[in-house]
Parts: structure tokens; C-alpha cells; sequence
């Protein structure tokens, strides 16, 4: 009698003794206990993993479809999976059983340190990778090159082995978590730590373009929160101290005049890359710097452009096409040389210079803070600096009407005589 038959038996008796019901129940249905025993045994017991599992794909060839396995290996799924070339399961587990050995050794052999090899030439100049990034994308700045090449190999390659990672598949949201507790615990702030994850975020998403992996763990991962203490604001010099410098000889031209600019139009770094000869316009007799790109949709404004100033930037930039951005070529490297240089010139020591969070920044402080001494007003920071603008000082500076044009020259004349008389003064 089979199971079914025997429940719908049992179902019509009365209740009787459980001694008596058990050896009633052995003796006259022997093939439904043993299928019983069967059951219990497998819910009883906890069932031992395969270490594999196995994953229905459609296939003509195979009538419909065909078994594919994905091994676990060391506690983790292999992303890669292989055809058993069958749809029988049982054949399709015979398979995968007597294949695994074999299969996972040719895999750790084809793959094995891939992951590893692949973090370690991507930043490096001469790799394969690395040019073609460079076509696609425009070429990397040296500096920047050089300290994501470092971020990665020095810090990021050891985590990661330390980690026993294997595979880009393994790199997910909980171990970038992981490595960003790693970086703090070595003594950096938050700000470089999210900086150093740029150089990670990079290769991820040239894995996801390639299909390598589906997913970029960074766009995933929430960036380090920034504690009060650890921003600092620049500091900038002294107005009296500033007096005449521009006046002096200096050895390094570049450095004197990146200097120049930044303390007399206060444009940020950015901005100073990013304009041409065609950015400098004439309005009602003064000249301008007409800023298109910036950090802020606040920053696309006009800056006064001294004469001097103008002068030395058409000396720097002769030759150049009128539509080139004078000093696109200008490195981080270059900004950070011309703050020091300064410092050299005042005869001020590097120690002075960190101790008062001084950099090449420091030169739109000074600029605001000259202004803001001489007089100037409030809304120089909204006009020239670009900071966010309120709506009475969009009307008196409106860059499209003539009585606007004629306020922001007029605006312009007042920065140029304090200039003049606070800091070209010998």
C-alpha cells in the first residue's frame, strides 16, 4: 500500500492505543514506515552541503535547457560557472562532483592573483591599460599618476591581501567600508581618506565598463563624514607684509606669476586653468576676466583684470591660440611650488606656513580680506569671488544691462585703486 493510500486508510479508523496502533501500522504497511523513516531522516538530520550549486540556463542543444555549476570555495561563490552539459540532474551533480577538483585548480591557475596583478598596472605608465585609459580619457596629471599609483600598491594591495581577496567579485561594499577603517586608523583625516578612494573608484569604473564586474561597489559606499575639528580654514597674510612683493624680482616666473593672479582677481586654482585669451573682454574701459567654467554656478562671473596683471599674462601667453586655456598645463604641483616661493620671498619658513595653514588658497582670503580693509563692501564676495548671490546684487551688477555693466566697471576701478595703493605700493 502506498503513503497516500495508507493516510486515507488510517483517516477512517478510530483512535486506539499507540503500542497497539505502531504494531498494527508495522506489521500491515511496511513499505509506507520505511518511506516514513526515510523522511524523518532527512528532516532530522542537517543536510551536508554540496559545495556547489547548480543553475538552469536555456539550451536547444540540451532540449530546452542545461545544468550549469558555480563551485564554493573557501567560504565564497566562484563568479565564473561552468556547463555540465546535461539537463539530468543527477548526471548534472555526478558532474559537478567529479569535475570539481579539476575545475577549481585550472581556474585558480588561469585566475589566480589576476585581481592583484591587474590593481598594480593600472596607475603604472608603461601598462597596456593604463595608455589606453589615457587615449580614451585625456592624459592623467604626472602628480596625480604617481600618488594613485602609490594609494594602490602601498596601501590598497596589502589590505587586500590581508584580507585573503582573490577576485574583483570580492571586493564589495563591506570591505571598501573596511579599507576606509583602515586608512583613518593610520593617522590621515577623513577628506584624504574619500580622496584616496577616488584612485579605487577609477579602476571600478573601467571594470564596469568592461563588463568585468556588474556593479561598482564604490558608487555604494557612503564617504567618510568630515568632523569639525579637522576643518581648518586658510590662513593668509598679513596686508602690510604683502606690500610691493609684486614689485620684486623673483627667480621663479611661474610661481610669481600664478601668485599674482590669484592675489589680485582671487580666482580659485580651477579657474585660473580654465580661461583663454578670448575670456578677456574690455567693459566700459576695463578689462575683465570672463569665467565659463568654475566650481560653482555662482563662480561663472566677470573678474577685474588689472593692467599690470593683463600685461603679464599676454607676455606668458604669446604664441598661444586665442581659444587655448593659457594654464591648462599647470600642475598641483606647480600651485603648491608657487605658495612656498611666496613664503621664500616674505622670508617665511615652511614651518610658518602649516603652523598658520597657509597655502596657494590663502590668496583669495587675502584678496577678500584686503577689500573688505580698504572699504570695498560686503557685496565684493557675490560680485568678484563667486559666492552665492542674492537677488539685490544680481540687479546692481546684472551683467546684460548697461546700467549693470556700468556699476560692475565702476566696481572694477575701486578694486584696481586699492591695489595700487595697498599692495603694488614699493
Amino acid at each position: 500500500m502506498t503513503l497516500q493510500e495508507t493516510v486515507s486508510f488510517l483517516s477512517g479508523e478510530e483512535q486506539q492505543n499507540i503500542l497497539t496502533l505502531r504494531s498494527e501500522f508495522t506489521e500491515r504497511f511496511p513499505i509506507t514506515i520505511k518511506a516514513l523513516r526515510l523522511i524523518d531522516d532527512e528532516y532530522t538530520f542537517v543536510k551536508k552541503s554540496k559545495g556547489y550549486n547548480l543553475i538552469k540556463r536555456d539550451s536547444k542543444k540540451f532540449g530546452g535547457f542545461v545544468y550549469y555549476v558555480r563551485y564554493w570555495h573557501n567560504g565564497k561563490m566562484i563568479s565564473s560557472k561552468w556547463c555540465t552539459h546535461t539537463n539530468d540532474y543527477e548526471k548534472a551533480c555526478l558532474f559537478a562532483d567529479q569535475n570539481r577538483e579539476k575545475i577549481i585548480t585550472e581556474y585558480k591557475q588561469k585566475y589566480g592573483g589576476y585581481c592583484i596583478k591587474f590593481l598594480q598596472q593600472f596607475y603604472d605608465q608603461s601598462s597596456a591599460v593604463f595608455q589606453k585609459e589615457s587615449k580614451r580619457n585625456g592624459e592623467m596629471k604626472e602628480v596625480r599618476r604617481k600618488r594613485y599609483y602609490m594609494i594602490i600598491n602601498d596601501k590598497f594591495i596589502p589590505f587586500l591581501k590581508e584580507k585573503k581577496i582573490e577576485s574583483f567579485n570580492d571586493i564589495t561594499v563591506p570591505v571598501l567600508d573596511d579599507f576606509q577603517d583602515y586608512l583613518l586608523g593610520t593617522g590621515i583625516k577623513a577628506q584624504t581618506a574619500n580622496d584616496n578612494m577616488a584612485a579605487i573608484n577609477k579602476i571600478f569604473n573601467y571594470l564596469v565598463r568592461k563588463g568585468v564586474i556588474t556593479v561598482n561597489p564604490c558608487q555604494n559606499l557612503s564617504p567618510i563624514p568630515e568632523k569639525e575639528e579637522d576643518k581648518k580654514t586658510h590662513g593668509c597674510y598679513e596686508l602690510e607684509i604683502m606690500k610691493g612683493i609684486f614689485n620684486k624680482r623673483w627667480k621663479d616666473k611661474m610661481s610669481y606669476l600664478l601668485n599674482l593672479i590669484i592675489y589680485t582677481t582671487d580666482m580659485r586654482p580651477i579657474e585660473i586653468k580654465s580661461f583663454c585669451k578670448n575670456d578677456i573682454i574690455m567693459n566700459y574701459g576695463v578689462k575683465f576676466i570672463e569665467l565659463k567654467k568654475s566650481k560653482t554656478y555662482n563662480g561663472i562671473r566677470k573678474v577685474p583684470l588689472h593692467e599690470k596683471v593683463y600685461a603679464k599674462i599676454v607676455e606668458y601667453a604669446n604664441g598661444m591660440e586665442v581659444n587655448k586655456n593659457i594654464f591648462s598645463d599647470v600642475t598641483n604641483y606647480q600651485f603648491t611650488k608657487a605658495y612656498k616661493e611666496l613664503g621664500k620671498m616674505l622670508k617665511l619658513s615652511i614651518d610658518f606656513l602649516n603652523e598658520n595653514n597657509i597655502t596657494f588658497y590663502s590668496g583669495r582670503h587675502f584678496w577678500k580680506t584686503l577689500m573688505s580693509d580698504a572699504g570695498l563692501g560686503d557685496d565684493i564676495e557675490e560680485c568678484f569671488m563667486g559666492h552665492k548671490v542674492t537677488n539685490d546684487v544680481k540687479k546692481l551688477y546684472n551683467h546684460k544691462d548697461m546700467r549693470g555693466k556700468k556699476n560692475i566697471a565702476k566696481k572694477a576701478k575701486e578694486v584696481f585703486r586699492i591695489l595700487d595703493a595697498r599692495l603694488f605700493v614699493r
